[in-house]
């Protein structure tokens, strides 16, 4: 009866609940409402017209209940919302759909009215305003430039919008440093050979353009106008190298030179070509691969570090507003792979100097003499320079093996720069794609893989029936070394194998080692070993449903998985070609607190930013560029109103060119 009473009645938190439920549906109907294109349209056009007629005609100018309703903002806005919003929180689920409906019809509507622009220079107009920038957008992840629908676009996955004909024609713009851009898209050889003779140019010349930006680009960008700049050298053959770092393309050639340059530093590592025995030495290709890997972590760490600051500085609303996209802004995979291969390297040379102390400590003691080569930094003599004298679970072999991984992601990480080719980049991007696919079913088989394991190495653990050869094959696998300090040391292990007929389900460790490896090399009803009786019937049984589990049920689902994944981008392979090299063109764009010197340069650059930094603060610079930086905004004013009547009049025009369209095309149908 009591709880009858609260359900009839309701206590207050009951209550409370209810009205939040109550007010949380009808403020998504309403925004469902209100978000439409013909709600847009209407709302627009009434504001509009009315201004213009209380006014006799003239175009709005400052009128912020106007220009903040002008059809683009808005959507874009309500798009943002739309993918962003958990209903779940409210226990509204079945307003999802309603939501993807939302951002469905929000994204079509803005392509669709970027495709209403006849030139590009409406595009450009209908693209650099937002009024609603400020709800969205933070500091790092926008460029610095004028149109911040495009990076809302790319940071929102809006593919059509993107990879629209006008939008790309901006994006290369920028991505060359160069207005009203004619010339065609070169074909793929040719872009090739343009490219080659780009990483050639860089290995010549680096070392001046780096040497101009610190000492010329950057003392002007920082104390002076690089307008005025630029005036100054407008006649001049250096212009181009000293405002080389400031257009994205030269920037992104360094880095992909300056990337091959640590590959080839790891091969030179991993050859040694300069190896003297008894000596351990440091080459050059030693001291510029432990450069390189340091350059590459500090230059990730620093972008962490800005994001960060960047976003625990917009409180707790906007955290939990922009949560998702920032993780997405730093969820590349590539950088990510850079961050990891560079850390890998840096261990594997620090475990290196800490395997080779022995040595170092008793050449020290013993006071040898250097040996005088030319092509070693430091050398010290030493009888045991030899890995293959150590152990394979010293720190030295450990140092070699993380090495090697941080090699092979870094080999890796060159697929990122294929993404530039039409000819590879639709592959590339199908691979990334099925990476979400393989993580789906990878979770699904770790369940399997604990479950079965679990499951045999209880069933089997308990048997005494060993078949024959299984004690001496058990007796060498944990056969412990005892004298590895030799060139070659001859051991009784026989490895892990499969086949074998022994039991692999004694411990849970080799359980689940035979159920991992079990996915490669299918079968095997062998493991079970000579187990008899129920033991092994039920072991078999288990054995068997966990073969079917994995070969028929989980690869099979993979492989369907990725095919749909692969089918619906080959399907438009273009678009998400398209779209994946504009996010890689946006790397490399003017951003706040990014350095843009290719590693190892990058350290100088740090350094240089903060003499400036400090001379800024010495001469009290910092209040004197703000008050200049005023009093050119306040010359603008003039320019700002005229570009805001220009452009609610192209809004106008484009929502009646949208409406005609509409309908020509009901009257089709």
């Amino acid at each position: 009866d009591k709880d009858f009473k609260i359900i009839e009645t309701g206590n207050k938190e009951h209550m409370q609940k209810m009205l939040e439920y109550q007010f949380n549906q009808r403020h998504l109907k309403i925004f469902r409402a209100t978000s439409t294109p013909s709600y847009q349209l209407a709302n627009f056009c009434y504001r509009y017209k009315k201004y213009k007629k209380q006014n006799n005609g003239d175009h709005p100018s400052q009128l912020k209940d106007v220009s903040g309703e002008d059809v683009f903002s808005p959507t874009l806005h309500n798009v943002q919302i739309a993918m962003h919003l958990s209903v779940d929180e409210y226990d509204l689920a079945e307003y999802a759909k309603q939501l993807q409906k939302i951002t469905d019809e929000g994204r079509h509507f803005l392509g669709d009215l970027v495709s209403q622009c006849e030139n590009l220079e409406e595009a450009k107009l209908l693209l650099s305003h937002d009024s609603h920038l400020e709800h969205y957008a933070l500091k790092n992840e926008t460029t610095n430039w004028d149109y911040h629908r495009l990076d809302e676009a790319c940071l929102s996955n809006h593919k059509y919008l993107v990879t629209h004909d006008f939008s790309q024609r901006i994006f290369r713009e920028t991505w060359h440093n160069s207005e009203n851009l004619k010339k065609p898209i070169a074909a793929a050889n040719i872009a090739g050979i343009e490219a080659m003779g780009k990483l050639i140019q860089c290995l010549v010349f680096t070392p001046l353009y780096v040497w101009l930006y610190l000492f010329a680009y950057m003392p002007y960008e920082h104390f002076g106008s690089l307008e005025t700049l630029r005036t100054n050298m407008e006649c001049s053959p250096f212009q181009d190298l000293v405002f080389y770092f400031s257009v994205p393309r030269n920037r992104c050639y360094s880095e992909i030179f300056s990337h091959l340059l640590l590959i080839v530093f790891l091969f030179l590592t991993m050859i040694n070509p300069n190896d003297q025995p008894r000596v351990l030495d440091i080459d050059w290709y030693d001291f510029c691969l432990v450069l390189w890997a340091f350059a590459s972590c500090v230059k990730c760490l620093t972008e962490t570090c800005f994001f960060v600051k960047e976003f625990f500085s917009y409180g707790l609303r906007s955290k939990r507003t922009h949560w998702k996209r920032s993780i997405q802004s730093i969820s590349d995979i590539y950088k990510v792979l850079q961050f990891i291969y560079c850390t890998l390297i840096l261990l594997g040379i620090l475990f290196k100097c800490v395997g080779f102390q022995k040595c170092i400590d008793e050449a020290i003691e013993n006071q040898t003499q250097n040996y005088n080569t030319n092509s070693s930094l430091y050398h010290l003599q030493c009888e045991q320079e030899d890995p293959r004298l150590y152990c394979d679970d010293s720190y030295l072999k450990t140092g070699y093996s993380l090495i090697g991984i941080g090699a092979t992601f870094c080999i890796l990480n060159l697929l990122h720069w294929f993404e530039f080719s039409s000819y590879l980049g639709p592959i590339i991007v199908s691979m990334r794609q099925t990476l979400g696919d393989i993580l789906k079913i990878l979770t699904t088989f770790c369940v399997f893989l604990i479950a079965f394991s679990v499951g045999l190495h209880f069933s089997l653990k308990f048997s005494n029936m060993y078949c024959k050869e299984e004690l001496e094959k058990e007796e060498a696998r944990n056969y412990e070394i005892r004298n590895c300090n030799l060139d070659k040391v001859e051991t009784k292990l026989t490895g892990f194998n499969l086949e074998d007929n022994v039991n692999h389900f004694r411990t849970f460790q080799e359980a689940a080692k035979t159920c991992f490896w079990s996915l490669f090399d299918p079968g095997h009803p062998e493991v079970v070993g000579c187990t008899q009786g129920p033991p092994r019937h039920l072991g078999m049984f288990l054995w068997v449903c966990y073969q079917i589990g994995n070969v028929i049920i989980l690869m099979n689902l993979l492989i369907a998985l990725m095919n749909a994944t692969v089918a619906s981008i080959q399907k438009d392979k273009i678009t998400h070609w398209r779209f994946a090299r504009t996010q890689i063109w946006r790397q490399y764009f003017d951003r706040p607190n990014v350095y843009w010197l290719p590693v190892p340069f990058n350290l100088l650059e740090i350094i240089m930013n903060l003499v400036i930094l400090i001379i800024k603060t010495l001469v009290k610079k910092i209040k004197g560029d703000s008050q200049e930086i005023q009093n050119r905004e306040v010359g603008k004013v003039g320019d700002v109103k005229e570009n805001e009547k220009e452009y609610l009049d192209l809004v106008s025009e484009l929502c009646a060119r949208y409406i005609l369209k509409k309908n020509r095309i009901e009257k089709i149908h």
